[in-house]
């Protein structure tokens, strides 16, 4: 508890530039986190190395990543990197810098470089890792690949799974501090895993989350909600696979701050979905800036009063392939979390990348 309070003192200092004083208004303090229950709170998860591994079976357990990102330069300036078959990115990472089967998925960078958004011949891509770098790699590591006519680079490493790593306590330190008075959560998940009918076809831009669900209970987790919805037309288009933006608002913002602080730059794992590992790639926000531009955007009336969550007469979706989830998830390494722990102490394994199927 000393090591982390320092390490959050110290992130909060490092937030503000020398001689600035930090805003009482902005809250940026990072929450210490704690898997024992105590008798204020009681706690609904337990860590086991890269686990956060939820009591309630039926939760989604979160794996807590070594997050590696590289740039990919193609030799050649008039080639496009975003073209770039996986195929060849796999090969990159998994050969080139023997990640192997460490290497649990990869995905392309959300807040690229300048030289990544004014170059078409250069790609960022960030890597999650089950276990340790191959000795010899690690930040500004290069490669050159003269038979796929690209050069790698990693630019940086950063570790997840330590819970009071003052870098780690800074960048959420950060998060808050330009977040100012945000009172929501915005994640970016599959549709199927809200909605578990591969037919569903939204009519309304947004719905609200069913209180019954098990996303529900887990949001839960971290403190009351006042309300959480979901909004089929403001997350990235993919038609292969449809995503949803989930925004909930906590009735203060302490849990909101403890929820960010738990799933920051880790990776959700289904309970019930085969292969099913994804970022949620979690941001802080205004709940009601997000609705009205969300609203403006989809030029929709009152959202409907369906709830996700609950589907008729639909056959609930099969475990899904990662084979089929394009780039976004490229044949990761076999890898299962742990049980979750219950109260009778069951266990029950959590498959969170197996194989792709072919």
């Amino acid at each position: 508890a000393e090591v982390a309070e320092a390490a959050a003192a110290a992130a909060a200092e490092g937030a503000a530039p020398p001689g600035e004083a930090v805003e009482d208004s902005i809250d940026d303090i990072v929450p210490l986190v704690s898997y024992e229950d105590s008798d204020e709170k009681r706690s609904f998860f337990s860590k086991d190395g890269r686990w956060i591994i939820p009591k309630r079976e039926q939760f989604p357990s979160v794996f807590c990543a070594l997050r590696v990102r590289v740039r990919m330069e193609m030799l050649d300036p008039s080639r496009s990197a975003k073209e770039l078959p996986k195929e060849v990115v796999e090969d990159v990472l998994r050969v080139g810098f023997g990640l192997g089967k460490s290497l649990v998925r990869w995905d392309d960078a959300r807040d690229t470089t300048l030289a990544a958004l004014i170059s078409a011949s250069t790609r960022e891509v960030v890597v999650a890792i089950n276990g340790a770098l191959t000795a010899g790699v690690g930040r500004g590591s290069k490669l050159k690949d003269d038979r796929n006519g690209l050069s790698a680079t990693v630019t940086e490493v950063t570790e997840t799974s330590d819970d009071v790593d003052p870098s780690r306590i800074m960048s959420i330190a950060s998060c808050l501090k330009e977040s100012g008075q945000s009172d929501a959560i915005v994640f970016e998940l599959p549709q199927l895993w809200i909605i578990p009918d591969p037919d569903f076809k939204p009519k309304f831009a947004s719905i609200g989350l069913y209180p019954g669900s098990f996303w529900m209970h887990f949001l839960k987790s971290w403190g009351a909600i006042v309300t959480c919805e979901v909004y089929f037309r403001t997350a990235p288009k993919n038609a292969s696979d449809p995503r949803v933006n989930l925004v909930v608002k906590f009735r203060d913002r302490k849990s909101m701050k403890m929820c960010f602080t738990f799933l920051y730059d880790r990776y959700l794992v289904h309970p019930k979905q085969e292969n099913e590992l994804r970022p949620p790639w979690c941001r802080l926000t205004s709940f009601q800036d997000f609705k009205s531009k969300a609203t403006a955007k989809s030029g929709s009336g009152p959202k409907a009063k369906a709830k996700a969550g609950i589907t008729k007469a639909r056959p609930a979706a099969k475990a899904l392939s990662v084979a089929g989830l394009g780039a976004l998830a490229l044949q990761p390494a076999p890898i299962q979390a742990p049980a979750a722990a219950t109260a009778s102490s069951a266990a029950r394994p959590v498959a969170a990348a197996a194989p792709a199927k072919a």
